[in-house]
């Protein structure tokens, strides 16, 4: 799915037995890990790709496939012989709605220029629609045929040391142990309007990386124990234990059956780590997992899909940095909460060019603490049911071309809300660098308690490749259900505006650029009906450096700046109302043995 423009191994870092050695290690570590965190990781992150239900947009070959699958495409232009980065697993399989799991603070930073890769239009509104299985185009003349199933070719992490390595019914399991060392600083660790503390954190995360390699069965598991010491007062344990897991494995039954499972868990106290529309505030630590379960079946001519996912948040009441103390960093986040999603849905082709798609989608919420937590939310413990149902059109102009029409309408049962949305979209590229993807429309939220709302909505991301650069920038715009991302906050009108610059000055060692500025406010469903806004601006840069084929150093400094903080009712405490800004900065060393 890739087309790398570069010619010149200088710059591309495939120039020399080190430079190859770079590239494999940063393919795989895109296999392992979601590239998530600074940079113009953080713009993919913030609003992902969506990928499209037409099979025939996904480009890149992909394992597991066979001849057979991609004799059902449209031909192509020959793909270019040379060799490709395969996409990691979790952008093969994302989240449609706009909202990146949680980050891992584990996750190494990527020291390579990103490949280009074709745009896929946006899901429809207000769904969690997984990407369908990619089906690669290896039919069109003059490209060999894949026939039966075949992994992923070099699937290997060069280490420190030779890695351990055994079979398993076939499959191909390599171990490497990780461990990563940061050192961070922050002027207002508690993030509190007045009488801001200093905090220097130092972590110690020692892990292990599996990589899973077979004719049929692949995917990776990385996790991390972070052991994290604070220097500020009050701040909780001398030492903290956070742990993050990421794993995900696909199993292919036949050739046009697959199950993928997925799962991410963290326990942390940074906001942002969980949190990327800057709803969350403080020090408070929580946990929260994100498992999911999909199935692609290709039955003839109609692609399949049925998925679940389960989300659980709850926060440690009385744990952790900043909870427990009621003068500084004193936090009221909201409720815990499960919310399980099951969803169905089945796309065809008619007459080559035009695809459509159908799809219902059920998810219930599930209060686990029974009360609102005084935090200004009458009704964030409510438990809350939704269904969505949803359509969608598109025509295929070109082999990166798409443009179509999209509907969906959801009913809720907290205060009878309905949101329902009508939008355009589409997605080009070019291979020369450029990738735009885009749904633009309108939606309306009604609801028993409140009036009538409508919005704009829009779910635009752009970016473009040069030789030694990249830029992307984004915008978004709609309405969410908070709790199937994370935390709850109820029903929140989210606008986001996003970009980022990334520039590669040699083949090991790459700057990054981001800026992020959202604005959340409160429909009455699940929260407090306000004409007010919170109101988050968050920029930075970093520096990534390959220093060995097994070592990476990430320098990064980020400054957030937060306003309408009592919108939410966040941080409550003496100190903890009101605007806040913060000023962070952090070296990290990402070992892999």
């Amino acid at each position: 799915m890739s087309h790398n423009d570069c010619s010149n191994g200088e710059v591309s870092g495939l120039g020399g037995p080190r430079g190859r050695s770079v590239a494999r290690h940063s393919r795989v570590i895109a296999l392992s890990l979601a590239l998530l965190g600074t940079g113009v990781a953080a713009a993919f992150a913030q609003t992902p790709s969506t990928p499209s239900t037409d099979p025939a947009q996904q480009q890149a070959p992909q394992p597991g496939q066979t001849q057979e699958q991609s004799q059902q495409q449209p031909a192509p232009s020959p793909a270019p012989p040379a060799e490709q980065p395969t996409l990691p697993l979790y952008q093969q399989y994302p989240i449609q709605q706009p909202g990146r799991p949680p980050i891992t603070p584990g996750t190494p930073p990527s020291t390579t220029l990103p490949p280009w890769t074709p745009p896929l239009p946006p899901a429809p509104s207000q769904t969690n629609i997984p990407a369908p299985l990619p089906i690669p185009v290896l039919g069109a003349p003059g490209l060999p045929g894949t026939p039966g199933y075949v992994g992923i070719p070099n699937l290997t992490l060069p280490g420190a040391f030779a890695p351990t390595i055994t079979t398993v019914r076939g499959a191909t399991l390599e171990f490497h142990p990780t461990a990563r060392v940061s050192e961070e600083y922050s002027d207002n660790f508690f993030q509190t309007s007045s009488h801001a503390e200093d905090n220097f954190r130092s972590t110690l995360g020692p892990g292990f990386l599996i990589l899973l390699n077979g004719a049929r069965t692949f995917g990776s598991l990385i996790t991390t124990v972070d052991l994290v010491h604070d220097t500020a007062k009050n701040s909780g344990d001398d030492i903290k234990v956070f742990p993050s897991i990421n794993a995900a494995v696909r199993y292919l039954f036949t050739p046009r059956l697959s199950l993928t499972l997925t799962d991410t868990f963290v326990r942390n106290d940074s906001p942002n780590a969980v949190d990327q529309f800057g709803l969350r505030r403080g020090r408070q630590t929580y946990n929260t997992n994100a498992l999911g379960a999909t199935v692609d079946w290709l039955l003839d001519r109609i692609a399949t899909q049925a998925y679940y996912r389960n989300v659980l948040f709850f926060n440690e009441s009385g744990s952790g940095s900043g909870t427990g103390n009621g003068s500084v960093g004193s936090n009221t986040n909201q409720s815990d909460q499960v919310t399980n999603i099951l969803g169905v849905n089945a796309s065809t082709r008619i007459a080559v060019d035009y695809l459509v798609r159908l799809g219902y989608e059920f998810s219930r919420t599930d209060a686990l603490n029974g009360n609102s937590n005084g935090n200004g939310n009458g009704n964030a413990s409510q438990d809350n049911t939704s269904h969505t149902v949803f359509a969608a059109a598109s025509r295929q102009f070109g082999l990166y071309t798409t443009g179509g029409i999209s509907t969906s309408a959801q009913f809720q049962t907290n205060e009878d809300t309905k949101v329902y949305n009508v939008s355009l979209f589409g997605a080009y590229g070019l291979p020369t660098g450029l990738s735009l993807s885009a749904a633009v429309g309108y939606s309306i939220l009604e609801s028993d308690t409140h009036s009538t709302e409508g919005s704009v909505t829009a779910n635009v991301s752009a970016g473009y490749r040069f030789n030694r650069a990249f830029f992307s920038v984004g915008v978004f715009q709609d309405f969410r259900q908070t709790a199937q991302q994370g935390q709850n906050f109820g029903t929140v009108l989210t606008r986001s505006y996003f970009g980022s610059f990334l520039y590669q000055w040699t083949p090991f060692i790459n700057t990054t650029v981001n800026v992020t500025y959202s604005e959340n406010e409160p429909t009455g469903t699940g929260n407090q009906k306000s004409s007010a806004s919170q109101n988050t601006l968050t920029y930075g840069a970093g520096l990534n450096w390959q220093i060995l084929r097994w070592l990476t150093a990430r320098l990064q400094y980020t400054y957030t700046h937060q306003t309408g903080t009592a919108t939410f009712g966040n941080n409550q405490g003496l100190f903890g109302g009101g605007d806040f800004a913060e000023n962070r900065a952090s070296l990290n060393l990402f070992a892999t043995f």
